[in-house]
């Protein structure tokens, strides 16, 4: 055989093979990118589900605080929250990041429980301090998972001026008895 026909069939064979594996090497980064570009979607997805639904659960929970700290919460009051807890659990709980959805279920079954208990007895006020004080938890991991408290503000106000820092001051009064009274 010729050498120059030797010379071109090798060439050729190493041509092949460096364009086989340019070609893998090109096939595989565009099979991560389009990876990396489902997990993004499927995240954003996600968050953006989070982010209708979430508010309804925190909505439900504040609100039946506000009657606790406000009004007078009967036994009632707590079954209601229990169906409304529970329909947003069978529908949304999917949702929910592993550690949330252990404090979400946990209370789940600590209402369950508390109502059996007090089937045939008003439920004493440090049950509905600790209900309040459960459910406020709740609401700050709803908010936590949806990133309100890691999200930076479009703008940030001014703390140090004195007319705000006289403000601050006198809410802060009023919150820590309320705290102090809530045991928090």
């Amino acid at each position: 055989m010729k050498p120059e026909l030797l010379i071109a069939i090798v060439s050729g064979l190493i041509t092949l093979l460096a364009s086989s594996l340019v070609a893998i090497y090109q096939a595989r980064t565009e099979f991560r990118k389009l990876t990396r570009q489902l997990e993004q979607k499927y995240t954003t997805s996600l968050f953006d589900k989070r982010l209708e639904v979430y508010p309804v659960l925190f909505k439900a929970l504040n609100d039946f605080n506000n009657v606790i700290e406000y009004d007078s919460p009967s036994k009632q009051h707590l079954v209601e929250l229990q169906k409304q807890y529970d329909t947003w659990i069978s529908s949304h709980a999917i949702l929910l990041t592993p550690t949330t959805a252990q404090v979400v279920w946990g209370y789940h079954n600590y209402l369950i429980d508390l109502l059996e208990q007090h089937h045939d007895i008003p439920l004493p006020q440090e049950r509905w301090v600790e209900i309040r004080n459960i459910q406020i938890v709740i609401t700050k991991f709803l908010r936590s998972e949806i990133g309100v408290f890691d999200t930076t503000a479009a703008g940030i106000p001014d703390l140090e001026k004195p007319y705000v820092k006289m403000i601050i001051d006198k809410l802060h009064q009023s919150s820590k008895k309320i705290r102090s009274r809530f045991g928090y």
